[in-house]
């Protein structure tokens, strides 16, 4: 496993053990993300910063799984290596996670995380991650976003060969590979504290969602 620190912090971190990073009662960005070709080449990849921006922890790891494995296991060590309460807005491109944390978790857990399948109870699939994610959630506030983005225009400085390709990525199905978050996902080029982390993290996601709106970039500037 691949562990990076903050180069200020002087923390000791295990990133094999829940309570990596110190987080009590603060406000952090949960960013996961994963990529998987086939069953035996995955990646996955969490990162967890501060409301300023300041990357605490980022942990990535190859393994075997499924897309949706590999990011729900990104989620599971993010939530693990916060140490003590803290309040988590969760980021990621993958619609099986954000859509299970949101509408069928607490489904799940009301039936043990089994079900009835021709008459046999068999438990759900990833089932030892979610009751790793459920303890987790016992502990910090957690609210789950889901980012996605498509190509609408290439412009005209584009090739009409980019622009087919770009159409092509446009339309991936949704359980082939995720478009992954890179770099400081949510940071400005002077460091300062940017206008979509803000509106995440003070639960403007969630206040969209209830509302049944898609966000728009209306919403973004009326949270600046």
């Amino acid at each position: 496993m691949q562990i990076y620190l903050n180069s200020e912090s002087d923390q000791v971190i295990d990133g094999n053990r829940p309570g990596a990073a110190s987080a009590s009662k603060s406000e952090l960005l949960l960013v996961c993300e994963a990529r998987s070709t086939n069953i035996d080449d995955g990646r996955w990849r969490f990162t967890l910063e501060t409301r300023d921006g300041e990357k605490l922890v980022e942990a990535a790891d190859e393994e075997a799984g499924d897309l949706n494995r590999l990011t729900l296991l990104a989620a599971v060590r993010g939530l693990e290596a916060i140490e003590g309460p803290a309040s988590v807005t969760l980021v990621s491109s993958n619609r099986y996670l954000i859509r299970s944390l949101t509408d069928s978790l607490p489904r799940w857990r009301s039936n043990d995380y089994v079900w009835e399948h021709f008459g046999r109870r068999i438990e759900i699939q990833n089932a030892d991650l979610w009751r790793r994610v459920d303890r987790a959630l016992k502990i910090h506030r957690v609210e789950a976003c889901l980012m996605t983005s498509r190509l609408i225009s290439a412009g005209s400085i584009v090739e009409s060969s980019s622009n087919a390709n770009n159409d092509s990525k446009a339309t991936m199905r949704i359980d082939s590979a995720h478009a992954t978050f890179s770099g400081n996902h949510f940071a400005n080029p002077n460091g300062s504290p940017d206008q979509l982390r803000s509106w995440l993290l003070s639960g403007g996601a969630s206040t969209v969602s209830r509302s049944g709106r898609r966000f728009t970039v209306a919403d973004l500037m009326e949270a600046s």
